[in-house]
């Protein structure tokens, strides 16, 4: 960067995006040009720790612990004197690994808040925070929003409910559906505190197949193939959900990262043994600053074969 040039804008929204969805790998080595002098430090702390909407939506302490340590880290020269002072005000706070993350998949244009947790796992279940199958699939629905609109969406397995509230902006309406009852409870706060008045929150146990009942058009789901005895109830759920008199017209798409290939190759084949048609569709194309491109993601779309 030459001499008085200001850093990329569009980089610094990008950080900006990355530190609001608590991402993980934070890309330290794009902010390395706002953590020079003490001028651009403060445009990536407006950006970041200083963000406005920190204040309602209060991001996990430990989350913010780490990254000003990182940032602190980070500098050569001196620090910007707030980010002392922000590091003071969260270690005065309580530990959380809890707290909120703010998404945007569409330029700014709907941004969405979820509370979740940094832990893997936590109160007993893997969905109170959200996978990267399921950032995947939110991009790739906001780029495919066609599919979705006038259309009543049902998502299995919606984890906080990050899906359902970025497709409930293209559709008439949406159900998250979920079985553990501390995953309902954060997907129905999601939708709440999103002000999204045409989704509703479920319970659904993939194996009583006379759950919600519903008519929808489109099934979605993230991240759920993960554990092989549940897989038969779920595919007999998707089945069920495109059964119905207008049945040849719905749809179903699931996306999953693969983090076992016998998992995976376990749930396809439950695909075919039950008779539904599938569709592989290319998402390595998707670009999102919530995804590093290092997962293999897949997503198929499943459909009654005539």
């Amino acid at each position: 960067m030459l001499a008085g040039e200001l850093p990329n804008n569009q980089v610094l929204e990008d950080l900006s995006l990355m530190f609001l969805g608590n991402c993980r790998l934070f890309s330290w080595h794009k902010a390395k040009p706002f953590l020079g002098s003490v001028g651009s430090q403060r445009m990536l702390y407006d950006k970041t720790i200083g963000h406005p909407t920190i204040s309602k939506y209060p991001m996990a302490s430990s989350y913010v612990q780490k990254f000003i340590k990182s940032w602190i880290n980070q500098v050569e020269g001196e620090v910007l004197e707030e980010v002392y002072d922000s590091l003071s005000v969260a270690l005065s706070q309580p530990s959380s690994q809890i707290g909120y993350k703010i998404y945007t998949f569409d330029g700014g244009a709907h941004y969405l808040a979820t509370r979740e947790t940094v832990a893997m796992c936590s109160k007993g279940t893997t969905g109170l925070q959200t996978w990267q199958a399921c950032l995947a699939m939110c991009q790739w629905a906001t780029e495919n929003c066609h599919i979705f609109q006038n259309k009543k969406v049902l998502e299995l397995g919606c984890g906080v409910g990050l899906l359902g509230g970025v497709i409930s902006h293209m559709c008439d309406q949406v159900t998250l559906t979920d079985h553990h009852q501390s995953v309902l409870r954060a997907a129905q706060h999601t939708l709440d505190i999103n002000n999204i008045n045409n989704g509703n929150v479920s319970p659904l146990d993939w194996t009583r197949i006379g759950d919600v009942e519903d008519e929808v058009d489109v099934v979605v789901a993230a991240d759920v193939v993960f554990d092989r005895t549940i897989l038969p109830h779920l595919v007999k759920t998707i089945k069920n959900k495109l059964g119905s008199p207008t049945g040849r017209d719905k749809v179903a798409y699931v996306c999953s990262t693969i983090r076992n290939k016998d998992t995976y190759n376990t749930f396809i084949e439950e695909i075919n043994d039950q008779g539904l048609a599938i569709d592989n569709l290319d998402v390595s194309g998707l670009k999102s600053v919530y995804f590093s491109g290092t997962d293999v993601i897949r997503l198929i779309k499943l459909r009654l074969t005539i």
